[in-house]
């Protein structure tokens, strides 16, 4: 669920207290359990749009790999990880709102952070560890070493025997970048830090340290990319959501589509701008154009909301059965690579609700409900 701000606090003048207002609040004078959380369905609708542009670009990969050569990859899907980025930053200003007056809020939020993202990815990456030395030929682009499966268990980046900065789960990547902004987050969170200001400058850092990267620097310099910047523009945007900033509906409507044909324009050999302007923009634009629409839920199907909540099993498991379609119609001698792609689509999307659904959502609520209930009787400290 998306969480945001509450209704029982101000969060504009909560996001920017500064330091010294932050340190003198008591623990627990604002309980977490008496705030209101508001939803941005729209947002949560978007994140099944980003996670299907991804499942069709690998798709037609696969399905140009093992069924038809040749056949066209559309390459710019993957540019839905930049509409997942900019709802990243812009999900964890809203749903931080309420545990910034807590001295022990840091702790609140990467508790949340954790049972949110690493029990799954933990669970996949043990199933492409099983892969790789149980059906050789089965998993065509990983090769297992300890390193790369330690780091890629830890969120780290490590070179695969291809020299690749990927991890065992080779979408993983992405969560790599997620966890170096969550853990950023924490920091500001535990050291009473406007987070603005923290993050924002470790970010700004890392992006210009992009200009100066080279291929032989260590997997450290994996962060040195100005892609993170997507992060702080989500921010930005919660930020202006929280001011009641929105852009007038019949704007919404025209610049809504051009935001998703500037995020899908075709790569152009020539040029040298940073990613957080070819793609990072447009998905900002996208996604300010759907908070915009305070009242899409009523127009909003529950399916597409409940497809928004699986989007990350669906992002997840989609690498593991999306080849399936394609391999076995090259067995069968059916060359239709359309219909490959769309089974693929199909298979990886329906695979993914059934790991959010039987796996994902009962294991998440269990650690969420222990956590709870340790708060309730372990005091905590700031």
């Amino acid at each position: 669920m998306i969480v945001a701000s509450s209704t029982q606090l101000r969060p504009t003048a909560l996001a920017f207290l500064p330091e010294m207002s932050l340190t003198v609040l008591p623990q627990y004078e604002i309980p977490v359990s008496t705030l209101k959380p508001q939803k941005f369905l729209g947002i949560q609708a978007l994140r099944i749009v980003a996670a299907t542009l991804v499942v069709v670009t690998h798709s037609t990969f696969y399905c140009s790999e093992r069924l038809a050569k040749g056949f066209p990859v559309w390459e710019v899907g993957t540019r839905g990880v930049d509409i997942f980025f900019v709802i990243s930053g812009f999900v964890m200003i809203l749903s931080s709102q309420s545990l910034l007056p807590l001295a022990h809020g840091w702790k609140i939020f990467a508790e949340k952070r954790i049972t949110r993202i690493v029990p799954l990815y933990w669970l996949v990456t043990t199933l492409k560890v099983a892969l790789l030395f149980l059906t050789a030929g089965l998993a065509l682009h990983s090769t297992f070493t300890p390193v790369t499966a330690i780091r890629s268990y830890l969120f780290l980046p490590a070179k695969n025997l291809d020299g690749k900065l990927e991890p065992l789960v080779g979408v993983g990547w992405t969560l790599n970048f997620e966890m170096m902004f969550y853990f950023l987050f924490t920091l500001a969170l535990f050291f009473r830090k406007n987070v603005f200001t923290f993050i924002g400058v470790v970010l700004a850092l890392l992006a210009a340290g992009s200009f100066l990267r080279q291929p032989s620097w260590s997997p450290a310099a994996f962060y040195l990319n100005s892609i993170v910047l997507e992060f702080y523009l989500g921010m930005l945007l919660a930020r202006v959501c929280m001011n009641k900033t929105y852009i007038p509906r019949r704007a919404v409507y025209v610049l809504l589509p051009i935001g998703f044909v500037l995020l899908l324009l075709p790569p152009f050999e020539w040029h040298v701008l940073p990613k957080v302007i070819v793609s990072g923009l447009p998905a900002a634009l996208i996604v300010w154009c759907v908070a915009s629409l305070e009242d899409i839920e009523r127009f909003t199907p529950r399916f597409i909301l409940y497809l928004g909540d699986a989007s990350y099993s669906i992002y997840l498991i989609h690498p593991f059965v999306c080849p399936f379609p394609p391999t076995l119609l090259h067995r069968l001698h059916i060359n239709l690579p359309w219909l490959a792609v769309f089974l693929s689509v199909v298979l990886g999307i329906a695979v993914g609700c059934l790991l959010h659904e039987f796996v994902e959502k009962p294991v998440t609520k269990r650690l969420q409900s222990y956590l709870k209930i340790r708060r309730q009787f372990v005091p905590v400290t700031g």
